[in-house]
């Protein structure tokens, strides 16, 4: 008869300590539910202040354990360690900017139903719960407790015949790389009997050469399941339709906290299935696996960063452009997974560079935000025409994000890919970095032509009145004080990122 475990049931007070970024975030979505059900109040300002004082509280409680050691919970199922926790802070940062941002964007679109900022925090939680799993069961249940959320909220629209279609889309092809990590997974479970990823390091660790086919096929099949996440090519094909169809804020939100996500849980599980600083020999399953993943991964970034880049060249509309030059983003988020066991910075430059990334491209999506009108349209790149002189702040903001996404010096961006591209340089992918920065210098092409339709363009018929609501206007501020502030004194969260690696 199967027992449970008493260390199971019982949390020292450290580990108590080491939750509280969770205890935050899930109590607030359980007052936030109950906001949803009252009826003797209107829940729109309850649960909105509820979802922002839960945001809050989560960042700056995960902000407070970014120093400490690794403390393992739940029998080494998860873990709370400083990588985790800079994490967190980014989704509670994420989580924090939509729920500005979506009060009045709710107002504007007829949308404004509660259970939408229930439904931002599970996903967030979700995310916390990624960045902290341990073991492949555990982050199957964060995936789909991130997953199912932003399904719904893709389709906020119920009316809206195009994001009707994203939600569908969306979910059966999320569906399918679901099934597929999980098969991997299981794969995983029968080849070294583990499914905590610590375990299986050891396994293979312990025993190189003698791991079947079967463990191939398994990290192969769990290797496309993040790569759907993160939306590489040739997964990339919903991303777009996706994007384009969602509510500007949950695009925004997908665009940082999902990926951050993904890209979080990915990197454990590849240091755990053998792709780190340990080289095994060529001859073994296991060193032979290692070559392959570096291939696919290789060629996987360098599609991954063409097709973005052209693709978004062809496109007039905002939202498609960003969601294409999203896709181009993460090839090079993959160049950092490539170099990062051969490089001495390791995977520091992918935490950067995902933390910079989620800064400037949510600042552009509330201004997307800001700047649509009903239905998300008003968004071509002619409507930003003269946008310098109708609306001189939000220009100037759109500007500062723009040129950090195109990789231009003194702005975040830029600091970000340098070092990801020195990283790659020492771990010897000089091709690879050759590539990247050809590719960049494309996109310097899209994000101008932005800036070229607002500032010398004339304006396209009659200004709109904006009314720019206290709660988005310090969102956007913050955003572009940390992309300039960044851009021009990158050491110090730099030494940061150096110390959150560690704990990998």
């Amino acid at each position: 008869m199967n027992t449970i475990r008493p260390e199971l049931l019982s949390l020292s007070s450290e580990q108590f300590h080491s939750l509280l970024p969770f205890f935050w975030v899930f109590g607030g979505t359980l007052i936030a539910v109950l906001g949803c059900v009252l009826k003797v109040i209107n829940p729109k300002w309850p649960v909105f202040l509820v979802a922002l004082v839960t945001c809050v509280a989560g960042m700056l409680t995960s902000c407070g354990l970014l120093s400490v050691s690794p403390i393992f919970l739940f029998n080494g199922m998860m873990v709370s360690d400083s990588y985790s926790n800079f994490f967190n802070v980014i989704f509670s940062a994420a989580a924090l900017s939509t729920v500005l941002v979506s009060l009045r964007y709710l107002d504007k679109e007829g949308l404004q139903h509660p259970e939408y900022f229930v439904l931002l925090l599970f996903a967030a939680l979700g995310m916390m719960l990624m960045a902290s799993s341990l073991d492949l069961i555990v982050l199957f249940i964060a995936l789909e407790l991130m997953s199912l959320p932003i399904y719904i909220l893709t389709g906020f629209r119920r009316t809206d015949r195009r994001s009707n279609e994203a939600a569908i889309k969306y979910f059966i092809l999320g569906s399918a790389a679901s099934a597929v990590f999980l098969y991997g997974s299981a794969l995983l479970y029968g080849a070294t009997g583990a499914t905590g990823i610590k375990m299986i390091s050891a396994y293979i660790q312990n025993h190189p050469e003698g791991l079947t086919p079967v463990f191939g096929l398994g990290v192969g099949l769990v290797l496309f399941g993040f790569l759907f996440k993160v939306a590489a090519v040739p997964f990339h094909m919903w991303m777009p339709d996706v994007y384009e169809g969602a509510p500007i804020p949950i695009t925004g939100f997908m665009t940082t906290g999902l990926k951050a996500a993904a890209f979080a849980a990915f990197v454990r599980v590849m240091i755990s299935i053998g792709y780190s600083k340990i080289e095994f020999n060529s001859l073994t399953h296991l060193g032979f696996l290692q070559a392959h993943i570096h291939d696919i991964l290789w060629w996987m970034a360098v599609l991954t960063m063409v097709v973005g880049n052209f693709v978004a060249l062809t496109q007039t509309q905002m939202k498609r452009m960003l969601a294409y030059s999203s896709i181009a983003h993460t090839g090079y988020l993959l160049i950092g997974i490539i170099s990062g066991p051969q490089g001495d910075l390791g995977f520091a430059p992918n935490v950067l560079y995902i933390a910079v990334y989620a800064i400037m491209n949510m600042g552009a999506f509330v201004i997307l935000a800001l700047l649509s009108a009903r239905g998300d349209t008003g968004l071509n790149l002619a409507d930003f025409s003269g946008m310098s002189q109708r609306h001189p702040w939000l220009a100037f903001s759109m500007a500062v994000f723009l040129l950090s996404m195109a990789g231009i010096p003194p702005m975040a961006g830029f600091a970000a890919k340098y070092l990801l591209f020195y990283s790659a340089v020492q771990a010897n992918e000089i091709s690879l970095v050759v590539i990247a920065v050809l590719c960049s210098a494309v996109s310097v092409y899209y994000y101008l032509r932005v800036i070229v339709y607002m500032y010398m363009r004339d304006s396209i018929g009659s200004p709109a009145t904006l009314r720019v609501s206290i709660w988005a206007g310090f969102a956007l501020v913050a955003m572009v004080v940390l992309t300039i502030q960044i851009g021009l004194s990158p050491g110090q969260l730099v030494e940061v990122v150096k110390r959150v690696v560690i704990d990998i």
